[in-house]
């Protein structure tokens, strides 16, 4: 897209630089937030800047982040963009003498949701207590390659796991399966994303009467699982139809309990959207 906020501006991107002996530049030294909007209205505007202020106060990025003013400053890009619906950024960097935020629109547009996705496993092993696992920053350069890699190989994502051999998350989702009845997901201890659409999935599983467990799950827990799908902020609840494991070996899932947790999952966000709506 042609345009992004800078520190409260609107500017043209062509305008934009940023110098190359500061932190944000030379060690992405910066935090950021994807969100989803609909309808010219940021989905869960509220929790993805709360979480985006407690990464920016560990990373040590002071930054005041008013929320009427950050969704004044949405609208403004969304109209200014000529754009409804997609994905918007909103990043906070270091720049040596300053901190610089931006917020820009990412895509426009959303697309259909395509068939089932094809999981790979991940050599890369994520370090459980690492800031950069547990907060989305801009040291993304391993999940991005890693999620290349899993494209090249004729895959969708890619699996990651920590120093212990523990399922963390994919690299731009969160993980989901389903044993016996049971959805499971790895425990944020794992070293993983706090995800605003895991914790929304999480309890309209539990209000609907399924049991949920939070754990400590290996590559054998996925390969034996019944039912498999992820979860993001830009595709919301995603079905997964197979995974290929380390060795090679590769197995399918049939999707039973992610329809209606879809369907939940829709109606919580179109609440949000009208709810907040301008």
């Amino acid at each position: 897209m042609n345009r992004l906020f800078l520190d409260g501006e609107l500017l043209e991107r062509v305008s934009v630089s940023m110098p190359l002996l500061s932190r944000g530049f030379a060690y992405g030294y910066g935090v950021f937030e994807t969100m989803k909007f609909i309808d010219g209205e940021p989905c869960f505007f509220a929790e993805h800047l709360e979480r985006l202020r407690r990464a920016a106060a560990g990373a040590g990025l002071k930054v005041d982040l008013d929320e009427a003013i950050m969704r004044e400053q949405a609208y403004r890009l969304f109209e200014a963009e000529g754009c409804r619906s997609g994905v918007f950024k909103i990043v906070i960097s270091d720049t040596g003498e300053n901190r610089q935020l931006a917020m820009f629109v990412r895509s426009a547009g959303l697309s259909e949701m395509a068939m089932p996705l094809r999981l790979m496993a991940s050599k890369v092993v994520k370090a459980s207590r690492a800031f950069t696992s547990r907060h989305k920053t801009l040291n993304y350069m391993e999940s991005v390659l890693e999620l290349e890699a899993a494209k090249a190989a004729g895959g969708d994502e890619c699996v990651f796991r920590n120093e212990h051999g523990q399922l963390t998350e994919c690299a731009i989702a969160n993980l989901f399966f389903v044993k016996g009845g049971v959805l499971k997901t790895p425990e944020l201890e794992c070293g993983l994303l706090d995800g605003i659409v895991r914790s929304k999935v999480i309890g309209l599983a539990r209000a609907g009467g399924t049991q949920v467990e939070e754990g400590r799950f290996t590559e054998a827990d996925l390969l034996a699982a019944d039912e498999v799908f992820v979860t993001s902020s830009g595709n919301g609840p995603r079905s997964v139809g197979s995974y290929r494991a380390l060795d090679g070996s590769e197995v399918t899932y049939r999707s039973a309990l992610l329809p209606a947790l879809r369907d939940g999952f829709l109606k919580l966000e179109s609440e949000d959207v009208r709810l907040n709506a301008v």
